[in-house]
């Protein structure tokens, strides 16, 4: 049986990581989840995983300013990107698009087993 896909998470509400954490698990993937952006950076660069859930709002590192981090290393090679996020606006939708990051999802459109199914999909 092949390594299972690692998935990072990262999300400053942690009940959120780890209720979604919980779906992803059961579907055989690997998570793990973290509540700013320094301490996925940190794990990223340890061992890059194959997909990143990132939250825009968080502490210490915000999801965009953790894409650029880790896309300035050039680690991103093959690693999907998705920030996940309750900001709508226009602009950080156009933001995400600009960086080439793989996917821009609004959290109040997905429960966490949506979301997980969607995750899953896109790995598949």
């Amino acid at each position: 049986m092949p390594d299972k896909k690692l998935i990072y998470i990262a999300d400053d509400e942690v009940n959120i990581c780890n209720i979604i954490k919980s779906f992803l698990v059961k579907e055989c993937y690997e998570v793990e989840t973290f509540n700013d952006g320094r301490s996925i950076l940190e794990a990223f660069n340890k061992r890059p995983a194959d997909m990143l859930v990132i939250d825009i709002m968080m502490p210490e590192l915000d999801g965009f300013g953790l894409f650029e981090k880790i896309k300035a290393e050039d680690l991103l090679k093959d690693v999907k990107v998705f920030i996940w996020s309750n900001l709508t606006q226009k602009k950080d939708k156009e933001r995400a698009e600009k960086l080439k990051i793989d996917g821009y999802l609004v959290k109040s459109d997905y429960t966490p087993a949506s979301l997980a199914m969607k995750l899953k999909n896109i790995l598949n």
